[in-house]
């Protein structure tokens, strides 16, 4: 027992001693009494959000908080049209400078392809030599030179401006030490590398990531990650040995026969780089049709189940979250929208409808659906939450419609398209009786949806008649 208790002091001791405070403070009036949220990426590719601390503004807009971390990372603040962003050091403080405060409107809230702007914020004890201060000249001059030479840099190969600048700015940052710094700089511009030789895949991963440390919290790093790697399940294995990596792919065990294709390329030889790429490639692939979802889970579950590694247990966990999301017989997000509530339809099937009023798709369904409320309305219940943010011409439309079920505005504060990640109007879900999900996405009015409420009807009489 007491070896025991020793162990878990010396664990506990040795996980804190990698974590460290860090501080951030300020004062910006026109934020007075808001709660920030200072958010970070869960994981390097998945963009999950975890949220590290809260920033309470007092009644002069004053402010300071504390979080630790273990490793420098970016962290963002969301300031309504803004993202505030910037990296942060383990066991340093920052006097952070806010942005002129610009809230979001009702249309922005409720508008689901809106993406704030991103702004390097500034420090009012920045240090010039700090890391900050580095990363905003280097990405200035960089920027500045591919937007300028970007004709004179892609698919140049070795007659690239590229090359020259590259070693002017390596020459020119030649002192500075920071180590997170030194890898920034250095797989930056390798991005020039890469828009110079935009199909040379094998000799950019050799060269920038075999026998290579993993630097997972450096953002240029998963940067030129993502540009190398994207949707390697139809590109970049296939440069290697497409027939191989489609076999494996189709074959009864796909996780054992992929990690095994894999395992034969000494840059692939990393467990936890393999693990990491495999799983980013395979969430790709359902995201571009090569592979479905409940696929896609097995072998990213399989790769969460053979690995110890704490980077591949995040990712994968995150992933299969976001795979799960709405999946068939998975419990659908409750929600309160006006006065209904989604608790009140169990017991019933639900055909869920996110809409917006003023949007020409559902002046052509709504007559349709009409119909199909008239009939099939006694065994399947019908629900729309609109996203109008004119509240006096939602009003208007719903009386000249004359809706024979409840069709709800949306509050521009409600969470509910966030919740069920609502990415065009309209969406259609349809919602078994105990809070399931039936079928998503669901078939519209004008896409045969009928044939699916017959099958339900039939379940239904099914069901009744077995009871008696």
């Amino acid at each position: 027992m007491r070896s025991l208790v020793l162990f878990l002091i010396l664990t506990l001791g040795v996980q804190s001693s990698f974590a460290k405070k860090v501080k951030l403070f300020g004062q910006h009036a026109a934020y007075a009494n808001m709660q920030i949220k200072v958010l970070c990426y869960d994981d390097a590719f998945s963009k999950t959000e975890k949220q590290l601390a809260v920033m309470k503004l007092d009644k002069q807009g004053q402010f300071s908080v504390e979080f630790e971390i273990a490793e420098t990372q970016m962290i963002f603040l969301p300031l309504g049209v803004f993202r505030g962003y910037f990296f942060v050091e383990a066991g340093k403080e920052y006097q952070v400078s806010l942005p002129p405060r610009r809230d979001l409107s009702p249309a922005q809230k409720l508008d689901p392809f809106f993406e704030p702007q991103d702004v390097f914020l500034g420090f009012r004890n920045a240090d010039k030599n700090g890391l900050n201060s580095l990363i905003r000249q280097f990405d200035n001059q960089i920027d500045n030179f591919i937007n300028q030479n970007f004709d004179r840099i892609y698919n140049q190969g070795s007659s690239s401006v590229g090359i020259d600048f590259a070693k002017q700015v390596k020459t020119k940052f030649t002192d500075v030490k920071h180590p997170y710094f030194q890898v920034y700089l250095e797989y930056r511009l390798a991005y020039l590398d890469y828009l110079a030789t935009p199909e040379a895949y094998i000799s950019m991963e050799n060269q920038y990531f075999a026998n290579r440390e993993l630097a997972l919290n450096n953002l240029a790093y998963t940067t030129l990650f993502k540009k190398i790697y994207d949707n390697s399940l139809a590109s970049a294995f296939h440069r290697r040995e497409k027939s191989r990596f489609t076999k494996a792919l189709e074959s009864s065990a796909p996780y054992q026969a992929l990690n095994d294709a894999m395992k034969t390329y000494t840059v692939y030889h990393d467990k936890t780089f393999r693990d990491i790429l495999l799983a980013k490639s395979v969430f790709d692939g359902t995201e571009n049709g090569l592979l479905t979802r409940r696929k896609a889970i097995d072998i990213i579950e399989k790769i969460k189940q053979n690995s110890q590694d704490e980077n591949v247990s995040t990712l994968t966990r995150n992933y299969l979250s976001e795979l799960s999301h709405l999946l068939i017989h998975t419990k659908v997000p409750q929600f309160k929208v006006g006065n209904i509530r989604l608790e009140n339809y169990k017991g019933k099937y639900v055909y869920l409808n996110f809409c917006n009023t003023t949007n020409s798709v559902w002046e052509r369904d709504f007559e349709l659906l009409k119909k199909l409320k008239k009939a099939f309305g006694k065994d399947i219940e019908f629900l729309s939450l609109a996203s109008d943010v004119d509240s006096i011409r939602f009003q208007n439309r719903l009386k000249s419609q004359e809706a024979t079920w409840p069709v709800v505005q949306i509050d521009k504060d409600n969470t509910v398209l966030r919740d069920y990640k609502i990415k065009v109007f309209p969406t259609y879900i349809i919602i078994d009786p105990e809070g399931k999900v039936y079928q998503y996405p669901a078939r519209g009015p004008h896409d045969g949806i009928e044939k699916t409420f017959v099958k339900i009807q039939r379940q239904i009489l099914r069901e009744n008649y077995s009871s008696k």
